[in-house]
């Protein structure tokens, strides 16, 4: 069923605009309204722990496509945007079955050489609110040589894709399926598919924990940089590698710097509060030459 959709994805990620980790979890807008939506993502196992919550890399895809959507609402098909903040409060619900986030355009900064758009939502299991979030968006061209095609929801008349079969495939899109066959035959009851195909696998350090992840077309956005939801993910399961005695992610604020790119991320947490309720960890995401992409400060509930 994994291999299935993971070939499912790699046909629908053929049509411009939207991207391949959005089609490989199922991330799809229900409903898209003038000032607010509703985004989804289903219970797949493809984007699960191996104790059936969503991984937290799934969680963040989610809730970037949701609060990105919602800054596009008043720009024009196909804009591309940049995420320059995110923030999510989490209420200590378990991410379980189908997740639904409901986000809404709050309005546009002011007084600055670039305009920011300032979004808000809310993300569901089932009735019960699993986390508060806000975020900031700019509009940047495309890099050179990039056309940018609509969204999926932008689009008109949608033509139903069936799975690529082996032989059909590109040289990108078979690197994808080299990584899934190679995530699925490495998944046991500790680490599930997902963990594999993404690569996020922390490892202890003394004052908290690192990870390298080796990147692929299976984490780029549209533009092929790595998906800006995807990186608050990685950076949110090394942070949370880091705090052992501290478990449960309670709040995370990302701030973007530039973009996931080239052989591998390099991310780095540590811990520099460890109390008896409370620890708080510092979090650097850095290209392999050493460029700065993200800085994360998460707070963490034993």
């Amino acid at each position: 069923m994994i291999r299935r959709q993971a070939l499912l994805a790699l046909a629908a990620n053929r049509t411009p605009g939207y991207h391949y980790p959005g089609y490989l979890l199922g991330c799809h807008w229900p409903r898209i309204g003038k000032h607010d939506l509703d985004a989804v993502l289903p219970d797949g196992p493809q984007g699960r722990n191996v104790d059936g919550a969503a991984n937290l890399a799934s969680f963040s895809i989610l809730l970037d496509v949701a609060l990105a959507t919602a800054a596009r609402l008043e720009v024009e098909r196909g804009a591309r945007q940049a995420t320059v903040h995110l923030h999510a409060q989490f209420t200590g619900v378990p991410l379980r079955g189908e997740l639904r986030a409901h986000a809404c355009l709050d309005g546009y900064t002011t007084g600055a050489a670039a305009r920011q758009s300032m979004v808000h939502g809310t993300v569901f299991a089932g009735d019960a609110p699993v986390c508060h979030a806000s975020g900031t968006f700019i509009q940047l061209p495309p890099p050179p040589g990039v056309t940018l095609a609509p969204l999926p929801w932008q689009r008109e008349g949608n033509v139903p894709v069936a799975p690529l079969k082996p032989h059909e495939l590109q040289p990108e899109e078979r690197a994808v399926l080299r990584a899934c066959n190679a995530a699925l035959r490495r998944a046991d009851d500790k680490h599930a598919f997902i963990e594999h195909f993404w690569g996020t696998l922390p490892s202890p350090t003394e004052s908290g924990s690192r990870c390298t992840v080796k990147l692929g077309p299976q984490h780029a956005n549209r533009v092929g940089h790595v998906q800006g939801g995807l990186l608050l993910g990685l950076a949110a399961i090394t942070a949370r590698a880091a705090a052992p005695k501290h478990p449960q992610l309670s709040g995370i604020s990302a701030w973007y710097i530039s973009p996931g790119q080239g052989r591998a991320l390099k991310i780095a947490s540590k811990r520099f509060h460890d109390g008896r309720s409370f620890a708080a960890v510092r979090t650097e995401v850095r290209n392999a030459d050493g460029s700065r992409v993200l800085e994360v400060v998460s707070h963490h509930a034993a």
